[in-house]
């Protein structure tokens, strides 16, 4: 019984390495015969990963143990803590109800299951497509050339409504009534698409109410930090509140320009179709919207710097990881080592090893980097950025060996583990492998290599901070090994390594002409660095509405009889935005983000403000020769635990934490958003 929690993590690290595998392949291998035989593979150890989460007799095992006080009591912290979170995994599955209602919670599941590729699968605009009568007429403002090419043949124009068109109709056209009619159409939803939403909605509150919980946004914080929706929405709204005069104040500039350029007396309070038009007109300090609003936070795509391509030429990918290399060297001990790789190893030319090496410990882990972007004759790939597990640390000295194979050391793995002495007792751990891919432009040749804009170079570090997170995470078990942390934590690591990427001091220090050598002009750093600093309140107020409105639509509201999603959306645009609410736009049925958070939206802000005041409180005015201790701290009381400790203990030990803050009480600043005073 001792062992159960052990070899039920084992158990899960076979079929995970196997699983996680496959998920890379499929998504980076050129070849689709690769790819048919992992999404194979992939499907048949799901199955069976499903039937392991329903297996009875193994549930009963382990609630058999974690019960039994006599046997807890040897265990160590982290023993304890994987076994609740195993717990916690098969009683998601419903494995504790009778057999009848675990039938219908399993139907459930599966229902949200379909209604969320559904949602995925529908995603858009309920309309679309606008059509225009006499386009060169009405559509005056818009650039002559895509007007003539609209009015070709005469007649009336089609424009779809998703298309770079649709965009620049609303930003150019000087008729509000046709900025509105293209506004509209592009945040419409259909009938049926608002119907799968809100099906799927009631779905998980139904299996949230089954689990003896008042909405799905509590069911689904039980394991995450901020613990519960109360605390969830507390956090917000007092974002929201602090951040909102901000937002007020861009919107009186965008009132005063539109007061200019209608006729006295004409003038109406500025709306949501007005945004991008009068935007323009504010100067290059003020920036447009973006054109992924409902996009993901977390790997936002920037507006482009008129310094942005002249920078690039100071950072090659050579020099910029060896830029991350020399910081980790300073905030870990820790350099990336080039490593040759063996035939048949990688999947494409362009994929490079490196061997993460630490100054004390030599090899930690392996990260393979898949940067570039492929022709369409080398085969498919996943073009956004991304981090994918391939190998969790863990410890495997204190594991039984099973078959003559395991016991002679046949199945070893060569430079897979690594023998530590921690506390006078020798361990041997299972080395970390992880694969970082991005779609960085491929470079053409010698003279000619791949450059970052500075939006590149911080996509970079915050995929390397994922990265360090797994290699610096050294945990007896791989179920709380590395990024497998709650959700609301995981991102903390690679928002701060962007304060790095931000930093005038650490860019000067590797960036350099791909062709001269010269050291980047700091004129030139300084003004892309101010327009990147920009922050766009609207963006940030609309940011905020779209988490507050993940938890109203994952609270008690979705049960209630008569529940309309667009009355819904119209009040949270009310209570959290700036722009009045249009009561007609369904657009809640392009925010996808729904099904994939599902109520931990909110992880953004709740991360950001962590990675903030972690740098500020410990690098930021500091000389980096001074680095290494918060570099030190920062690893030992986060990155060092992985899941294996609740983060608030290691936040507050690195004094991060505000009285209060752990209990729901919030008194944000301005500069847990990231934006400086």
């Amino acid at each position: 019984m001792a062992k159960t929690v052990k070899r039920l993590d084992r158990l899960s690290d076979i079929l995970c390495s196997v699983v996680d595998s496959a998920e890379l392949i499929r998504n980076v291998h050129p070849d689709t015969r690769f790819i048919r035989a992992a999404n194979d593979a992939h499907h048949a150890l799901s199955s069976i990963i499903n039937q392991l989460n329903t297996h009875t007799r193994l549930y009963q095992s382990l609630y058999k143990v974690m019960g039994d006080a006599s046997v807890t009591k040897s265990f160590c912290g982290q023993e304890r803590k994987v076994g609740d979170l195993l717990l916690i995994d098969f009683e998601k599955s419903g494995i504790h109800m009778p057999a009848a209602t675990r039938k219908r919670f399993v139907d459930l599941q599966d229902r949200i299951g379909e209604l969320g590729h559904a949602m995925i699968t529908m995603a858009g605009p309920g309309i679309q497509k606008v059509t225009f009568d006499d386009p060169n007429e009405k559509l005056q403002g818009v650039p002559a050339n895509v007007r003539s090419m609209l009015s070709r043949g005469g007649g009336s124009a089609t424009v779809p409504t998703v298309s770079a068109l649709a965009s620049t109709i609303l930003k150019s056209a000087t008729a509000e009534d046709v900025r509105k009619e293209m506004y509209m159409a592009m945040h419409s939803g259909s009938k049926d698409q608002v119907d799968v939403l809100e099906a799927m909605l009631w779905t998980r509150a139904e299996l949230a109410r089954m689990l003896g919980k008042n909405s799905y946004a509590e069911m689904s914080l039980v394991d995450k930090m901020a613990e519960s929706p109360e605390n969830v929405i507390s956090f917000l709204e007092s974002l929201a509140d602090l951040h909102k005069p901000k937002a007020e104040a861009e919107l009186l500039q965008l009132q005063r320009v539109k007061d200019k350029h209608v006729e006295p007396g004409n003038s109406s309070s500025v709306k949501a179709w007005d945004r991008a038009y009068y935007s323009q007109f504010l100067g290059s300090a003020h920036q447009s919207p973006r054109s992924d609003p409902l996009g993901d936070p977390f790997h936002a795509t920037p507006l482009p710097s008129p310094a942005s391509g002249d920078l690039a030429a100071y950072f090659s990918v050579g020099t910029t990881f060896q830029g991350l290399s020399d910081l980790f060297r300073s905030l870990y001990g820790i350099t990336l080592e080039p490593a040759t790789v063996a035939p048949g190893e990688v999947w494409h030319a362009h994929v490079r090893k490196l061997n993460v090496v630490h100054e004390t410990d030599g090899k930690i882990g392996t990260i393979y980097c898949d940067l570039f972007t492929r022709n369409a004759s080398e085969g498919r790939k996943y073009e956004n950025a991304a981090h994918f597990t391939v190998r969790c640390s863990r410890r495997i000295d204190d594991e039984e060996c099973f078959g003559s194979a395991y016991q002679s050391n046949n199945m070893k793995i060569l430079d897979s583990e690594k023998e530590v002495v921690e506390g006078g007792v020798a361990k041997r751990y299972q080395l970390p492998i992880v694969v970082l891919v991005t779609a960085f432009k491929a470079p053409t040749d010698d003279r000619s290599p791949s450059l970052l804009s500075l939006w590149e170079v911080e996509t970079l570090f915050h995929e390397m901070g994922h990265a360090m997170h797994s290699m610096l995470a050294r945990t007896d078990f791989q179920h709380i090994a590395g990024t497998r942390v709650p959700m609301d934590f995981v991102e903390v690591p690679s928002i701060f390594m962007e304060n790095f990427a931000k930093s005038p001091q650490v860019l000067s220090s590797f960036g350099r002409h791909h062709r001269t050598g010269a050291p980047v002009p700091q004129g030139l750093l300084a003004s892309a660095r101010a327009v990147a600093a920009t922050s766009d309140a609207l963006d940030t107020q609309h940011q905020l509405q779209l988490s507050l409105l993940d938890q109203m639509y994952h609270s008690p509201l979705a049960l209630q009889h008569g529940f309309d999603s667009t009355v819904v959306l119209a009040e949270s645009q009310r209570l959290y935005n700036v722009f009045p609410p249009v009561p007609e736009a369904a657009w809640q049925v392009q925010f996808t983000h729904l099904y994939s958070y599902g109520a931990t939206y909110y992880s953004y802000f709740w991360s950001r403000r962590w990675a903030s005041r972690i740098w500020r409180r410990w690098f930021e005015g500091r000389d980096p020769e001074a680095w290494k201790e918060g570099g030190q701290l920062f690893r030992t009381e986060l990155l060092g635990w992985g899941g294996g400790r609740d983060p608030w203990t290691g936040l507050e030990n690195i004094g991060v934490v505000k009285d209060g803050e752990r209990h729901g009480v919030f008194k944000p600043e301005m500069s847990d958003l990231g934006i400086m005073p």
